[in-house]
């Protein structure tokens, strides 16, 4: 059942009562360019903003490297499966549906679990992007290599990344576009003023003129970006700065908290800001810190092929939001409680309360989802476990749109693991949370409790192996590979890369 709390651009007549729920049928405007609605079963992706990959954790664990507990992100993960619902076909351009599980955790605390599914109603081939004013923010501090280039190609600097992913974006702004281009390292510098999106040779002339230039001040860098933005015409959909750098501030500000206001205060002001983290010293901590908040995403990027693979699966769908806070509101019934919230990136995996939000959604080629997790209390049995409340979010537009929740367990039969899905997408989304969430912990514990490290992640592996098998899904074989990887490093005594790149030894 859909409760509307405000006036949604209806073409037809609907009636909201106060305190009614009522189903009506009504024709309904497209609220975005190009995002046609309807109820077509064949939905396309949606996935929540913040960190939309796990790239730094895969390459420090493919380089010989514990990753820092930091690096794995269950959003990340989430973002980079297929992990949509089925369900009745949606009337909007975002659609949530809700599916619920039974599965114990890794320490086989009993736990019911709720996954929220995020999907879309667009049409990805007749889709448009809204018009965009990107303020383009380069470091080109020493350790992005600009001015040097390497012959492997698997090997490229950072500055090399960037220059390629940049020509690569700024090859898609057209004559409704603007782009303007921020340098810093020693100093901040425009190196190219605000110019409309089809003027590509002079576009690209600005973006090979990049070159070293000195320390990293990526705090005056990034509030320069946000003067530019806003002094922006105001003649575009949207106005989003783009962070390219590998995150290594050393001088002016330097802490995450620092950069995380000065983005919040850009959001306040409507500016959306994706951060283009580029090379293995990524600064992960500071990627999550700055992204969760409103209009905000990130990518992590190596080489070459990660460009392609970006250019390829998420443009421009990464500059095109379709909701804004995204609340979360369930009551379990007496006798239980939410444990754990998974995938929300407006607050740490586990940090729970009455409602849990998500600042953004973004279209994307993979539908995403949310979850918690649901512990009864000590004495009360899983079955009849019933959540009630509501998701809501706003529209671009910013309508409220609010859809009531209602899931319950009857006790339905357990399968040999003694778990139960609603949905194969739960099985799924359950695991993966389980696994980067344990993953985590063993990253955590490696450095002061190695034998506990390995110990976690024995376990973690085993359960995730044992998941993916009954799930029988192909993109699950690369995860049991990469937990059996970290295992391997962790027994051996890796060093765990720290937030620079550099090993802190693991015994």
């Amino acid at each position: 059942m859909i409760r509307f709390l405000v006036g949604c651009r209806f073409l037809g007549l609907c009636l909201v009562t106060c305190g009614v729920t009522l189903v009506v049928s009504c024709a309904v405007q497209a609220p975005m360019g190009g995002l046609p609605l309807g109820g077509s079963p064949m939905d396309f992706g949606a996935t929540q903003g913040g960190v939309q990959d796990m790239g730094s954790a895969r390459e420090l664990i493919a380089s010989g490297q514990v990753p820092p507990p930091e690096a794995f992100v269950v959003e990340g993960m989430f973002s980079e499966h297929e992990l949509g619902l089925s369900g009745d076909p949606c009337a909007r351009t975002l659609c949530l549906r809700t599916a619920i599980g039974v599965a114990p955790t890794l320490e086989g605390t009993p736990s019911g679990w709720l996954q929220v599914g995020l999907s879309s109603t667009i049409d990805p081939d007749t889709f448009e992007r809204p018009s965009l004013t990107l303020i383009a923010t380069m470091d080109v501090s020493g350790s992005m290599g600009w001015g040097y280039q390497t012959e492997r190609t698997e090997y490229p600097t950072p500055g090399q990344v960037t220059r390629n992913l940049l020509s690569a974006i700024a090859a898609e702004l057209g004559p409704d576009d603007e782009i303007a281009l921020v340098t810093y390292g020693s100093v901040v510098e425009d190196v190219l003023a605000m110019t409309p999106g089809d003027q590509q040779v002079t576009i690209q002339a600005a973006i090979d003129s990049l070159s070293t230039g000195g320390v990293t001040d990526m705090e005056s860098g990034l509030r320069r970006a946000y003067q530019v933005a806003e002094s922006a015409s105001g003649e575009t959909d949207q106005v989003r700065v783009m962070l390219f750098t590998d995150m290594q501030p050393n001088v002016g500000a330097t802490e995450p908290s620092e950069f995380e206001e000065i983005a919040a205060d850009g959001a306040n002001r409507g500016v959306g800001l994706t951060v283009m983290g580029v090379g293995v010293g990524l600064r992960q901590e500071m990627m999550n810190a700055i992204t969760h908040l409103r209009g905000g995403n990130a990518f992590s990027l190596f080489d070459d092929e990660d460009v392609t693979e970006l250019m390829a699966d998420d443009w421009p769908f990464l500059v095109s939001p379709i909701a804004y806070d995204l609340v979360v509101g369930v009551t379990p019934s007496t006798g239980f409680h939410v444990a754990d919230a998974y995938g929300f990136p407006s607050g740490d995996d586990g940090e729970v309360g009455s409602a849990m939000d998500v600042s953004t959604v973004f279209l994307s080629r993979r539908k995403g989802a949310l979850l918690l997790r649901i512990e009864p209390d000590e004495g009360t049995e899983l079955a009849g476990m019933r959540l009630s409340g509501s998701l809501s979010y706003q529209t671009p537009q910013g309508d409220l749109v609010e859809e009531a929740v209602d899931a319950m367990y009857s006790g339905e039969p357990l399968d040999k693991r003694g778990k139960y899905f609603e949905q194969p997408g739960v099985g799924k989304t359950v695991a993966l949370a389980v696994l980067v969430s344990s993953m985590r912990e063993a990253a955590e514990l490696y450095s002061r409790e190695r034998e506990l490290a390995i110990a976690t992640m024995t376990g973690a592996l085993a359960r995730f192996s044992a998941d993916a098998q009954a799930l029988d899904d192909e993109a699950l074989s690369a995860e049991v590979d990469l937990a059996h990887d970290l295992l391997q490093l962790m027994e051996q005594g890796a060093d765990q890369g720290n937030l620079y790149g550099h090993g802190i030894g693991g015994c």
